[in-house]
């Protein structure tokens, strides 16, 4: 009966949108981070650690593998709100563009994880977090 209901609850979650819509609320967060950490970066490799770290959950089949389609309207988007920053470069005779993450942009990252520690520092924050990370 158990594992009935896990196979319920498996099918529910892969139907239901709550964690694309999670996902794709942190996306542009985590874009921020990914080129901060990893850049200057191209739109490829950005898209390939975004999957890497939602790797369990793109195997459950609880969210859908980052793709190219997806992914190059935000960073057009987040360059021209001067967040990133593009620059061409050609390599293997094909123009790539890097991303690099501006001042702007690292304003931005640094007042979101602030943000989240200040609530992370409150009782009712630090009851949500401890509970959400360590279940």
């Amino acid at each position: 009966m158990n594992s009935v209901k896990n196979s319920e609850y498996a099918e529910f979650i892969k139907n239901d949108k709550i964690i694309t819509h999670t996902v794709n609320g942190i996306s542009r967060f985590l874009i921020l981070w990914i080129i901060k950490h990893y850049g200057p970066i191209h739109g490829y490799n950005i898209s390939k650690e975004f999957s890497d770290i939602f790797e369990s959950l793109i195997s459950s089949g609880s969210l859908k593998k980052s793709n190219p389609s997806k992914m190059y309207p935000i960073l057009k988007d987040m360059e021209g709100n001067g967040l990133i920053f593009g620059e061409d470069v050609l390599q293997d005779n094909k123009k790539v563009k890097f991303y690099s993450i501006t001042e702007k942009g690292e304003f931005l990252l640094d007042v979101v994880c602030n943000d989240f520690n200040n609530v992370r520092k409150s009782p009712k924050g630090a009851l949500f977090f401890e509970d959400f990370l360590n279940f």
